[in-house]
C-alpha cells in the first residue's frame, strides 16, 4: 500500500520537475553540442542566467509549466481511480505529449544563439505561445496513454487471489 502511494505521489510531482528543468536542459545540450562550450561552464552560465535581468530562464520555465501543472492535477485526480500501472501510462503519455512541441520550440528559439545564425529580436515572444501549443499535443499524448492503459496487460485481474 505504501508503494502505491509513493508511486502516485511520484506521478504528481514528476511533471512539475520535468517542466521546470526542461528549458535549462535544452539550453545545456545546445551549449555543449552546438556551441561547443565546456559542460561546467555551461552549468555555471545557466545558473547565472536563472534570475538574471533580461534573461530570466526561471520565468521562462515557470510560464512553460502550464501543461505540466495541468498534468500534475490530472494525475492527482486520476490516482484515485486508476491502478499505478494505468496511472503511469497516462502520465508518461501526457509528459511525452507536452515535450513533443516544447523541445523543438525551445531549440528553434535558442539554436541561432549557439549555432552562429541570426537570432530574431522577437523570437522570445515564442515562449508565450509554446505552452499553449503544447496543450494540443499534451491532450493527444494523454489520450494515447489512457488508450494504452486500457490494454489487458495494464488492467488488474479481477479473479486474482491475493
Amino acid at each position: 500500500m505504501r508503494w502505491v502511494l509513493k508511486q502516485r505521489l511520484f506521478w504528481v510531482i514528476t511533471p512539475l520537475a520535468v517542466g521546470l528543468l526542461a528549458p535549462s536542459i535544452i539550453i545545456f545540450c545546445l551549449e555543449i553540442f552546438v556551441g561547443r562550450i565546456n559542460p561546467f561552464s555551461s552549468v555555471a552560465d545557466i545558473l547565472r542566467r536563472q534570475f538574471a535581468e533580461g534573461e530570466n530562464l526561471f520565468l521562462i520555465a515557470l510560464f512553460g509549466l502550464i501543461p505540466f501543472a495541468l498534468l500534475s492535477v490530472i494525475c492527482l485526480v486520476a490516482a484515485r481511480y486508476l491502478s499505478p500501472a494505468r496511472l503511469t501510462c497516462v502520465a508518461v503519455g501526457g509528459l511525452l505529449g507536452s515535450l513533443t512541441l516544447m523541445v523543438p520550440g525551445h531549440i528553434a528559439v535558442w539554436y541561432p544563439l549557439y549555432g552562429g545564425g541570426h537570432m530574431s529580436s522577437t523570437a522570445v515572444i515564442t515562449f508565450l505561445f509554446i505552452p499553449f501549443y503544447c496543450l494540443v499535443t499534451f491532450a493527444i499524448g494523454l489520450i494515447v496513454g489512457w488508450g494504452i492503459s486500457r490494454l489487458p496487460v495494464f488492467r488488474p485481474a479481477r479473479n486474482q487471489i491475493v
